[in-house]
């Protein structure tokens, strides 16, 4: 049977694999001759959501459906305010 932070360990990872996928899809629409950078930047700011979730998800901090990163530095404050 998994402990409890065994489980929490792998959520984190799971937000970690998302955005880490995010960042990669950024990367290469960047290296790539498309013109168009919409597409860099939402899958930049994907990833750097998902990157704050797993930290969230970490530290136990509840966080509500949202793609403000603004709202989630808020609530990394609560546990780290030099990472918000």
């Amino acid at each position: 049977m998994r402990t409890p932070e065994q489980v929490r360990w792998d959520f984190v990872q799971q937000w970690l694999d998302k955005a880490h996928k995010d960042l990669q899809a950024a990367t290469i629409l960047c290296n790539s001759n498309i013109g168009d950078y919409d597409d860099v930047g939402f899958h930049a700011q994907q990833a750097a959501e998902k990157y704050i979730k797993s930290l969230l998800v970490r530290y136990q901090v509840e966080f509500p459906k949202t793609h403000s990163i603004a709202v989630l530095r808020q609530l990394v404050a609560q546990v780290d305010q030099t990472l918000a």
